[in-house]
C-alpha cells in the first residue's frame, strides 16, 4: 500500500468512495438516504478550495483504498473566518471491502504528522452519530467534544471529536 497526495484529477475515484462509503452506513443505520455522485463530487471540489487543504490517498495495485481530507478550520461551515491553530478533518474514508486493515489509522497518523508540522495544534472532525468510526476515533485519542447536529443529507445525527495535536 502506498500513500500520496490527491488532486482534483483524483475526485472521480474519491466521490465512487464516498458513494460506497455513504451506502454502507445502512448497514447500521437502516435505509437512510444518500448524497447523489454530483453532490459528492462538489463536496470534493470545496474540500480541495480549503485553506491548507491537504488530501491523502491509500492506494494499492492502483486501487484507491482510503482518503483523509483536512484543512484550516473556519468558524462557520463554508465561512472564510479561519480558526487560529485548529483544523478540520472533513473526510476519512475506506472502501469497506478493505475495512480493519488500519488503512484509516495509517491515514490519520499522517494527516496528524501534517498538521503539526503546518503549526496546528488541535483537530476537529465530524462524524455520523451511532457509526462504526466513533469506536475508531476514541481508540486514536479522539474525544467527544458536545457539540451536535443533524446531517440533512441522511436525515441522522453527527458528533463532533477533538483531538489535541
Amino acid at each position: 500500500m502506498i500513500t500520496r497526495l490527491a488532486t482534483r484529477a483524483d475526485i472521480p475515484a474519491l466521490t465512487t468512495l464516498t458513494m460506497a462509503v455513504d451506502l454502507s452506513q445502512r448497514d447500521w443505520a437502516g435505509p437512510v438516504p444518500v448524497p447523489s455522485a454530483e453532490e459528492c463530487a462538489l463536496e470534493w471540489e470545496l474540500r480541495f478550495a480549503r485553506k491548507d487543504a491537504d488530501v491523502r490517498l491509500a492506494e494499492e495495485h492502483g486501487a484507491l483504498l482510503g482518503v483523509v481530507a483536512w484543512a484550516a478550520a473556519t468558524v462557520l461551515r463554508g465561512g472564510r473566518e479561519l480558526v487560529p491553530g485548529l483544523t478540520h478533518v472533513s473526510a476519512v474514508f475506506v472502501d469497506p471491502p478493505h475495512w480493519r486493515r488500519g488503512i484509516a489509522r495509517g491515514l490519520l497518523a499522517e494527516a496528524e504528522d501534517a498538521m503539526r508540522a503546518a503549526g496546528y495544534e488541535r483537530s476537529q472532525l465530524w462524524t455520523l452519530a451511532g457509526s462504526p468510526a466513533e469506536h475508531l476515533y476514541t481508540a486514536l485519542g479522539w474525544r467527544p467534544d458536545g457539540r451536535r447536529e443533524p446531517y440533512p443529507p441522511m436525515g441522522l445525527e453527527t458528533v463532533a471529536y477533538a483531538k489535541d495535536l
